[in-house]
Parts: structure tokens; C-alpha cells; sequence
């Protein structure tokens, strides 16, 4: 177990954010088909918007240096095994990205859940995490539609 506080938790989910558009656009490098281009690069915009809304919670005063120390005992391991996923290589076809940041976004979600049952947590993080699940899950819902078109 480890302790961490809001701001470590929300420093993490940071992190998990610019892998995520660090993914998306090698992503978009990689793959030749134009609609699925399309979608990893807005994926790609919409994780660096994730991204931008956790650093305002940091940044724009909104949670208090108490709330921001709360501590929350957490498996490290847990975190560690919610986002990891595998890497792409440029000789992946567009199916198996997608396939990959499904895998990704399916965790994502798993994290922000998860953020969620941490009681201490003030309220307003709660609900940013929260609006971040729905989000991931919507990207999720993306990524599954366009899986569709290769059945």
C-alpha cells in the first residue's frame, strides 16, 4: 500500500492523459487509413482537453492546500496496472491500434472510477473525475464504432 494525497492522485492522472495523447499521436504516424486518422487525432485533442482540466485543478485555486493534502492508501501496483497498456509499432495495422486504445481507454475509465470511491476526496474533484469517466467512456463508444466497421 501507498499513501498518496489528492494532488499526487491528480498529478497522476495527468500522466495518464499525456500517454494518452503521446499514444494517439504516434498513432495517427502509424496509421494510413483516413477516417481512422481522423478519430486518433481527435482522441488526441480530447486527452490534451483531459489534461488541461486536471492542471486547472492544480492551478486555478479551486482546491484548497488541506484538500489538496488529504491522503488516500492505495495499492501502487493497482495504478500501475490500470493504464498500461501496449505500445504500437509502425508495423501495426489500424485494427490492432484500435484495438489497443480501446484496451487504454477501457482502463482509463477504470482509473477515474476508481478515483471516485476515494470518499476524502473533496467534492468538486469527485465530480472532475467523474465527468473524466464519462468522457473516457465516450471514447470508448467511439473507438468500439469504428471497430464495427472491420466486422
Amino acid at each position: 500500500m501507498r499513501e498518496l494525497n489528492l494532488k499526487e492522485i491528480i498529478e497522476y492522472a495527468e500522466k495518464i492523459e499525456l500517454e494518452s495523447f503521446s499514444f494517439y499521436k504516434k498513432a495517427t504516424e502509424i496509421v494510413n487509413e483516413p477516417e481512422v486518422k481522423d478519430v486518433l487525432s481527435q482522441l488526441a485533442t480530447e486527452e490534451t482537453e483531459h489534461y488541461n482540466r486536471l492542471r486547472g485543478l492544480l492551478e486555478e485555486g479551486k482546491l484548497s492546500k488541506e484538500e489538496l493534502e488529504k491522503t488516500i492508501n492505495i495499492e501502487k501496483t493497482l495504478l500501475e496496472m490500470l493504464i498500461n497498456t501496449d505500445e504500437i509499432e509502425t508495423s501495426f495495422s489500424a485494427l490492432d491500434v484500435l484495438n489497443i486504445a480501446l484496451k487504454r481507454e477501457k482502463n482509463t475509465a477504470k482509473a477515474y472510477e476508481m478515483f471516485k470511491t476515494f470518499t476524502a476526496l473533496d467534492d468538486f474533484a469527485l465530480k472532475v473525475f467523474e465527468d473524466l469517466r464519462l468522457q473516457e467512456v465516450g471514447h470508448v463508444n467511439k473507438i468500439s464504432a469504428r471497430l464495427k466497421k472491420y466486422e
